[in-house]
């Protein structure tokens, strides 16, 4: 992350000199050397996919390593994706949203592996007294049968101030699109290959109606590169940004009524919006007040310098078996049929 902060330093310093006439041979040599440092990757990363258990909510993570990703679509690809879901055009499902593609680098982090359940809520509850203003689910979620479904109806301070409690943070754009779709630029977290119905928790595909929630992880064969669960579909997760259009979109212009700090960004999909949704690029955004029971969130966590050889490390993979175990305990005895909740 330093490498690239020094490279925006740099071109910011550059452009100031020349504003004010060309540096010194050995001041744009220097300027020069900081912009092409490249940037800096832990040596000690473990694998891609590692899992641990954050100790403050018991939330299992995976790990995704440093690297650049393709981010975003271009039109290309837009056009295809347009073809293969039945519109005329990516007007139509407002692709010009996710232009350009380009190749971003991420530090290395760990991601939730699924969207943030009624249980780790129930935990956040009793640990700070919060009283919410909106159901999170149905009755039987309040009734402790539902520790394996995800919350819905959750605002994006509410999700935030989870992430805060847990010692955690909500996912960059960037840091959930990768810990999406890897680092091909694929169009799902699985691949390129169609929507089916095993891949994840969608609208009815064959008529577009809304479906409704699952327990997390229900659809393994929708899983991203990186182990993470529910990407595409189940529910639509907060990032911590704003809805604005990425810097050199050529159709910028189409974007701009409703962005300017007006919305809070979404990604991922639900069972309740259409099949356009699921894609790794696609962008969402709702007012930062605005929700609805479709609506949840994940964390990520960015580990510290010397982590990867720390005991806390060591306790944390270690607590991974044990933690799947209580999970899979869980998701037996949740029920399978919950009544209809629309918050």
């Amino acid at each position: 992350m330093r490498g690239v902060i020094l490279s925006v330093a740099s071109v910011l310093l550059i452009g100031t000199f020349s504003a004010m006439g060309d540096p010194s041979p050995s001041s744009k040599a220097a300027l020069e050397g900081m912009a092409a440092q490249p940037p800096v990757i832990p040596a000690d990363e473990p694998a891609p996919g590692t899992a641990i258990v954050n100790p403050a909510d018991g939330a299992i993570m995976v790990y995704v390593p440093s690297g650049y990703f393709l981010m975003g679509m271009d039109a290309p690809d837009a056009t295809k994706m347009a073809a293969t879901l039945g519109f005329k055009h990516y007007h139509d499902f407002a692709a010009e949203e996710w232009f350009p593609q380009r190749k971003v680098f991420v530090p290395g982090f760990f991601v939730d592996q699924y969207e943030t359940t009624h249980e780790l809520w129930r935990k956040y509850v009793q640990a700070t007294n919060y009283k919410a203003g909106l159901s999170k689910g149905p009755p039987e979620a309040a009734a402790g049968k539902m520790e394996m479904y995800p919350v819905g109806q959750v605002t994006w301070a509410e999700a935030q101030a989870y992430a805060n409690w847990a010692g955690k943070r909500l996912p960059t754009e960037a840091q959930w699109e990768k810990a999406a779709r890897g680092t091909d630029g694929r169009w799902y977290p699985w691949g390129n290959e169609p929507l089916t119905e095993d891949r994840g928790v969608f609208v009815d595909l064959k008529t577009g109606h809304d479906t409704y929630f699952q327990m997390v992880g229900s659809k393994p064969a929708g899983v991203s590169p990186y182990g993470a669960m529910d990407m595409a579909g189940n529910m639509y997760e907060w990032t911590s940004e704003w809805f604005e259009p990425y810097p050199n979109n050529p159709e910028a212009s189409r974007l701009l009524s409703y962005c300017g700090h007006q919305n809070g960004l979404l990604r991922g999909g639900s069972f309740y919006h259409a099949k356009h949704s699921y894609s790794t690029a696609k962008r969402f955004g709702f007012k930062p007040n605005e929700t609805y029971f479709h609506v949840g969130f994940r964390c990520a966590w960015e580990p510290p310098a010397g982590y990867f050889a720390s005991e806390e490390f060591k306790k944390a993979k270690a607590a991974v078996e044990a933690r799947r175990a209580e999970l899979e305990k869980l998701r037996s005895q949740g029920i399978k049929d919950p009544s209809r909740w629309t918050g």
